[in-house]
C-alpha cells in the first residue's frame, strides 16, 4: 500500500516539473543562477576587414570607384560573467554588472592580425571633418588647418590588430587635450569602442519572471521575465530624445528588451521581441520565422526584418534616428550619439537590404542573403541562445559635406565600410546537451519510470499478501520449497511424509491419553492401552 501510495502521488503531483520551477528560476543557489553568473555558452565573434586596396589610384582621380577587398576571419571569443548582483524584492528585478572579455582563436582565424596589414579610413580624421561642416567657416578652417599640420591622412595603413583594438592618432590626442569632457581616451580602436567601451561599470537591472497570485495566475501589467529595465538608471536613450513622462517610443526605448543571454521558458512559435546591446546602440526587434530541431534539440528561429535600419520622419518607431530632420538612407542606421558623436553607422553586412546608391562608390561588395542574413535561435525549455545564431552586422563611416580639406573631397557624402561582424554560437557544450535533453524528457522519463516501477511492486506485493491469507497450503508449498533450498536437505516428498508421520503419532497419543482419563473415571482395575494400528 505505501508503493502504490507513492507511486500515485508521483504521477498526480508531477515533482519533476515542480524541482524545475524552482531550480529554473533566477535565485541564488540555483542552477539558472549558477549557468547564468557564468554562462557555458561559447560566443564566437569573426571579424572581417575590408582593405581598401587602390586608394592613390582613386584620390588620383585615375580609378571611379573605391576597390574592396575583404579579409577575415579573425575570431575573438566572447566570455561573460555577471559580477555585484543584488536582488530587489521590492519591484522584482535583479541587478548586476556584466564583464566581457575577448579573447583570440588562432585556431578559428585566417592569420595572425598582428601580422596582417590593411589600409582603412581614417575614423577621427573622417569624423572630425564631416563634424566641422556644421560649424562657422572660422571653425571649419581651423580644424583643416589643424589636420594639415599633423599630416593627418583620410586613408591608414596598419596592422589588422591595431586598427581594430587601438592605436596612437595625433588628432584623437589632441582632441583629449584641449576637449576632455566630449574625447576621454588617447588611442582610437574600432572594435574597442564597439564592444570593450563601458565595460563592467553599466549596471543592468533585469525583471525577473512574473509573480503570480496564489491561483499561479500571472498578476496583470507585470513586465515580461528577464526583459531589462533600465541600464545605469535610465530605461530609455537620453541622445534620442527619451521621454521618461510618457515612457518613450519604440525608437528610443531600452526597457523590455532582451540583452540577448535569457529569455523567458514560455515563448512560442508566434512570439516576438528585441535585442538590446551597446554596440546596436538601439533595440534590434526580432520576429519568429521557424522551428527547428538540431540535434535531437527543438529551437525556435528568429530573424530581424530587413527595414530594421531605416529611418523616416513621419514614423514615429523611427523618427528618433533622424537628426536636424535629416535621415540617413534606406538600410543604414545612426550609431553616432553612443560613440562620441563621431559619424558612425550600421547596417547590414556589404549594404544589403539597403539603398542601392550605397554600392555606387564600391568594387568588391557582393550582397547574399544566404551568407549575410541574422538569425537567432533560442531553445524554449531553457530559455537561451543556442546554436545556428548569427547575427551579422556592419560598421560604417559616414562622410557629410566637406569644407576646406582637399583630402577628403573624394570621400564626400558617402558611406564607408569599415568591418563586419558575425556573432555565433556554432556548438553546444556537452554538459548544456544533456541538460537540455533532461529538462525535454529526460528528467520526465525518470520520473514516470519510478511512479511506474513503484506502482508494480506495489500489485505485487499486494497479491502476495493476498495469497499468503486465502491460499495458505499453495504458501505453505512454496515456503517449504525456499526452506528446502536453502537448507540443501532432504527432498521436498521425503519431508512431507516425515511431516505426516509426526502428525500421526502425536493423534494416536492423544487418543491414548483420552481412554486412560475414560477408565479412571469408570474404576477400570487395569488399563490396556490400544496401540495404534499399523498404517
Amino acid at each position: 500500500m505505501t508503493l502504490l501510495f507513492f507511486g500515485s502521488l508521483i504521477l498526480i503531483s508531477d515533482p519533476v516539473q515542480s524541482i524545475l520551477d524552482v531550480q529554473l528560476s533566477l535565485k541564488p543557489g540555483t542552477l539558472l543562477y549558477l549557468l547564468w553568473l557564468d554562462p557555458p555558452i561559447d560566443v564566437y565573434i569573426n571579424v572581417y576587414m575590408f582593405n581598401y586596396t587602390n586608394v592613390d589610384a582613386f584620390t588620383g582621380g585615375t580609378d571611379a570607384k573605391l576597390k574592396l577587398v575583404e579579409v577575415g576571419p579573425y575570431v575573438y571569443k566572447e566570455v561573460l560573467t555577471n559580477h555585484n548582483i543584488t536582488l530587489n524584492e521590492a519591484n522584482n528585478t535583479i541587478s548586476y554588472s556584466p564583464r566581457r572579455e575577448y579573447i583570440f582563436v588562432p585556431e578559428r582565424s585566417v592569420s595572425d592580425p598582428k601580422v596582417d596589414r590593411i589600409r582603412a579610413p581614417n575614423i577621427p580624421l573622417m569624423g572630425v571633418t564631416t563634424l566641422a561642416s556644421s560649424l562657422s567657416v572660422f571653425a571649419s578652417l581651423g580644424l583643416s588647418a589643424v589636420a594639415k599640420r599633423l599630416n593627418a591622412q583620410p586613408i591608414l595603413e596598419m596592422s589588422v590588430h591595431e586598427y581594430m583594438w587601438g592605436y596612437e592618432d595625433q588628432l584623437v590626442q589632441l582632441a583629449a587635450k584641449f576637449v576632455p569632457s566630449w574625447i576621454d581616451f588617447a588611442s582610437f580602436g574600432i572594435m574597442e569602442k564597439l564592444f570593450r567601451e563601458g565595460n563592467e561599470s553599466n549596471v543592468v537591472n533585469m525583471n525577473l519572471p512574473e509573480r503570480k497570485d496564489k491561483f499561479g495566475v500571472k498578476l496583470p501589467n507585470s513586465p515580461r521575465g528577464y526583459t531589462l529595465d533600465s541600464i545605469n538608471g535610465e530605461r530609455g536613450f537620453s541622445k534620442w530624445q527619451y521621454d521618461a513622462k510618457s515612457n518613450g517610443t519604440m525608437c528610443n526605448r531600452i526597457w523590455g528588451s532582451h540583452d540577448a543571454t535569457l529569455f523567458p521558458r514560455d515563448m512560442n512559435a508566434q512570439d516576438a521581441f528585441y535585442i538590446y546591446r551597446r554596440t546596436f546602440c538601439r533595440r534590434l526587434p526580432m520576429r519568429f520565422n521557424t522551428t527547428r530541431t538540431r540535434n535531437g534539440i527543438d529551437a525556435y528561429e528568429f530573424v530581424m526584418a530587413p527595414n530594421v535600419f531605416d529611418s523616416e520622419l513621419g514614423n514615429p518607431n523611427s523618427s528618433c534616428f533622424c537628426k536636424n530632420n535629416r535621415c540617413l538612407k534606406k538600410g543604414v542606421g545612426s550609431v553616432s550619439p553612443c560613440y562620441y558623436s563621431i559619424p558612425l553607422a550600421i547596417t547590414f553586412p556589404h549594404f544589403m537590404h539597403g539603398d542601392p546608391s550605397l554600392l555606387v562608390p564600391f568594387e568588391g561588395l557582393n550582397p547574399d542573403e544566404s551568407r549575410f542574413g541574422s538569425t537567432f535561435v533560442v531553445q524554449p525549455q531553457l530559455g537561451a541562445p543556442m546554436q545556428g545564431t548569427h547575427l551579422r552586422l556592419q560598421a560604417n563611416q559616414v562622410v557629410g559635406k566637406v569644407n576646406f580639406n582637399s583630402l577628403m573631397e573624394p570621400f564626400e557624402d558617402m558611406v564607408l565600410p569599415l568591418l563586419w561582424v558575425d556573432l555565433n554560437i556554432d556548438v553546444l557544450s556537452f554538459s548544456l546537451r544533456m541538460l537540455i535533453h533532461g529538462i525535454k524528457w529526460g528528467f520526465h522519463l525518470l520520473q514516470w519510470t519510478a511512479a511506474l516501477g513503484m506502482l508494480l511492486a506495489g500489485v505485487y506485493q499486494l497479491c502476495a499478501a493476498l495469497m499468503v491469507c486465502f491460499w495458505p497450503s499453495a504458501a505453505q508449498q512454496q515456503f517449504l520449497k525456499v526452506e528446502q533450498a536453502e537448507k540443501g536437505g532432504r527432498p521436498c516428498s521425503l519431508t512431507l511424509a516425515a511431516s505426516t508421520l509426526r502428525k500421526s503419532s502425536a493423534v494416536a497419543s492423544l487418543q491414548v491419553e483420552q481412554e486412560e482419563q475414560h477408565l479412571l473415571s469408570d474404576g477400570s482395575p487395569s488399563l490396556t492401552p490400544k496401540l495404534p494400528e499399523e498404517a
